[in-house]
């Protein structure tokens, strides 16, 4: 063998190497329940380039499955560990828990409602992002509340839902509309409401709503997606506090 094949040969097995540790890690990764890829993508530090040679290893050796979500040139992949890469995870070491797609179908028909459950992924990315730890469809003793997420920082709960409401239309007070029954059961059970639309503009259409009745807190995946350094929470207010 010529100095030059040897190198390369080094080389080769050297870039192998680091593959499989990537791998590694990423199997990690998925084990404590994170599923988007682009999340992977941020915990590990990689280019485009390295998760799409990531993913491709992860996926030809059958330890992870892959479904896309959105069209044209915005669309997201969701991760889940296969069997084997359960079983891999195990070897590792690592704690298992259920990713946060699969709980979502269980807890929150995903299947049939996939827009609004990949909305809750997206929130539950960007709150880990800014260091909150979070719960997917969390339970409650309240049967009145069916909470999207949980999520705590520094001593704070807070019970979110997520909106993915196109257009809020004016809203009639009372007992009889779901739409208004849903806030108002959020507030008497947290004393606030907390809510995360898809866009600025949705956000506030239904803070118009929120803002002169509720107490709360709102934040929307547009701006938290430009703006990764910014509070999760966009706007903080007291009971009527705005209109």
């Amino acid at each position: 063998m010529t100095q030059s094949n040897g190198t390369l040969s080094t080389r080769t097995r050297a870039i192998r190497i680091e593959l499989w540790r990537r791998m590694e890690t990423a199997v990690q990764i998925l084990a404590e329940g994170v599923c988007l890829r682009a999340e992977v993508k941020y915990r590990m530090g990689l280019s485009s380039g390295a998760m799409d040679r990531l993913t491709k290893a992860l996926l030809e050796q059958e330890l992870i499955e892959q479904r896309f979500f959105g069209s044209g040139q915005t669309k997201y992949a969701v991760l889940r560990l296969t069997d084997g890469g359960v079983v891999f995870a195990a070897e590792l070491g690592c704690p298992i828990r259920r990713s946060g797609w699969d709980i979502l179908v269980q807890r929150h028909n995903a299947e049939e409602h996939a827009h609004h459950a990949f909305a809750i992924l997206l929130f539950a990315y960007h709150a880990r992002r800014r260091g909150w730890r979070v719960e997917v469809c969390p339970e409650v003793d309240n049967p009145l509340v069916e909470p999207d997420v949980l999520v705590e920082k520094d001593g704070e709960r807070i019970y979110v839902e997520v909106e993915t409401l196109r257009n809020p239309r004016k809203r009639r007070d009372g007992a009889d509309n779901t739409w208004v029954r849903k806030w108002i059961n959020q507030y008497n059970f947290q004393r606030r409401v907390a809510v995360c639309t898809l866009t600025p503009k949705r956000m506030q259409g239904i803070l118009r709503y929120l803002k002169p009745r509720f107490a709360g807190v709102a934040t929307e995946l547009t701006t938290l997606a430009k703006q990764p350094d910014s509070d999760l929470w966009l706007e903080r207010w007291n009971r009527g506090q705005g209109a």
